[in-house]
């Protein structure tokens, strides 16, 4: 290490020091990046980016990893809980005297989509260290993800999956792991992914710090956070978080076999509009799409069906505008992030609550607005329940507007509307957003 190092990593210590000692008032809630003990030269790539603000998760998060303590976090993607972590394990990294390159950071995604977007986002933040990453994931070959080992790595960013056939090939090394994130532990768990976790947890060191973010923190969670985590410090945002003001959610009971029409409707009043369309199976996504493209709609779909090859080139596409609706699966858009999204179709609702929060955080991103609709037929209605438990209230549900795609006049549906807002209003403390019009 050399003196000037020395020199800049005392001078960090003393910064966090400061910072330590404020309130605790203070500290919850800093309003800059330098309040929260990060490096000059952090924070000036930060600005660069456009980075002004910390978001709630990276105010509370930052400043305990950078004091070396495990943590768990509620924070769904959208929230800038990739920044959280991975600000404080670059500073950590890049501290370091550089040598031989080892995979000192190991992160754990449920999909591929999300292990992109995550290298992406890892590779802007340590643009002033010479720290070099690669990500990991199945639905590809084995040969370039090899090479990125053989040639040296200091973060490693993986799904269980593909983490564990590498492991087992003998062609990666752990032993050097320092730091230990698990991203959307919830959904892993969800998806079966824990008894690999668990097989990768025996092959890094017990000495090392250990992150885990989650969209919810039940007693599993709690459960799994218990197992691998040292007293960790447990960071808890704020609900409004779950349900972001920027995005009007809007329900419709509807019949199983009038979905297709409701959206071809809604989907005509939405001049410009980016829309992404949540179905439960790969063959449901399949039809729709079809569907849409014989009624002259642009359209792409993407599930675990298709190559990822043409899974990227899809999303590229979709970003840049080339069409305007995409059809998915949970899994195959997880980790989706196209800021253009206006608004999310849950065509049908999920089968985990969860995925209701990480589905409608598609859209109102980037400091912009957003809508939400979810059909609710009556064979879903089970699945109203869980999501109105995890938001903590319930769901104001209307029903299908009378000539929604069967041809019914405007007039129709503006006496359609005022009939909804009257029933919204008839009650106390019903607020505008919650009287779901969308006629």
């Amino acid at each position: 290490m050399t003196f000037l190092t020395k020199c800049q990593e005392l001078g960090d210590t003393i910064k966090r020091a400061a910072i330590n000692s404020l309130p605790q008032t203070n500290k919850e809630f800093m309003d800059n990046f330098t309040q929260l003990g990060l490096s000059e030269r952090s924070v000036t790539l930060l600005t660069k980016l456009g980075f002004v603000t910390p978001t709630e998760v990276q105010s509370k998060a930052i400043g305990p990893l950078l004091e070396g303590h495990d943590i768990i976090a509620t924070a769904q993607t959208g929230t800038g809980k990739t920044a959280a972590y991975a600000l404080p394990i670059i500073e950590g990294l890049g501290s370091q005297s550089s040598g031989r390159r080892e995979i000192r950071a190991l992160i754990l995604v449920p999909t591929r989509e999300l292990a992109l977007q995550v290298k992406s986002q890892v590779d802007a933040l340590s643009k002033y260290q010479r720290l070099k990453s690669a990500a990991f994931y199945g639905g590809t070959g084995y040969g370039a993800q090899i090479g990125a080992v053989r040639q040296g790595i200091d973060i490693a960013i993986a799904t269980p999956g593909r983490l564990n056939d590498l492991l087992q090939r003998q062609i990666m090394d752990l032993s050097q792991v320092q730091y230990f994130v698990l991203d959307e532990a919830d959904r892993m768990l969800d998806m079966g992914f824990m008894p690999q976790v668990k097989r990768v947890m025996t092959m890094i060191p017990e000495k090392r710090q250990t992150m885990m973010f989650t969209a919810t923190l039940d007693h599993r969670m709690q459960k799994v956070a218990s197992d691998i985590m040292n007293k960790p410090t447990v960071i808890r945002c704020k609900q409004e978080e779950l349900e972001p003001a920027s995005i009007e959610q809007q329900a419709h009971k509807v019949g199983k076999g009038e979905k297709d029409d409701l959206l071809l409707s809604v989907l005509q009043e939405w001049e410009d509009a980016t829309v992404l369309v949540f179905t439960r199976t790969r063959r449901t996504a399949t039809q729709l799409t079809r569907k849409l493209k014989e009624a002259n709609v642009e359209a792409e779909e993407i599930h675990s069906d298709i190559s990822q090859h043409k899974r990227e080139k899809t999303i590229a596409r979709y970003r840049a505008g080339s069409f305007n609706v995409l059809v998915a699966t949970d899994i195959a858009a997880r980790g989706l992030d196209v800021p253009a999204i206006t608004h999310v179709v849950n065509y049908d609702l999920p089968t985990c609550a969860a995925d209701y929060i990480h589905r409608i955080g598609r859209t109102g991103r980037a400091g912009k607005t957003g809508v939400a609709h979810s059909f609710i037929s009556n064979d879903q209605r089970h699945l109203v329940k869980d999501i109105e438990k995890l938001l903590g209230r319930k769901f104001v549900t209307v029903s299908r507007a009378p000539g929604i795609g069967t041809g019914g006049g405007v007039g129709t549906r503006s006496k359609h509307a005022m009939e909804v807002a009257r029933s919204c209003f008839a009650g106390d403390g019903i607020k505008i957003g919650d009287c779901l019009l969308k006629v």
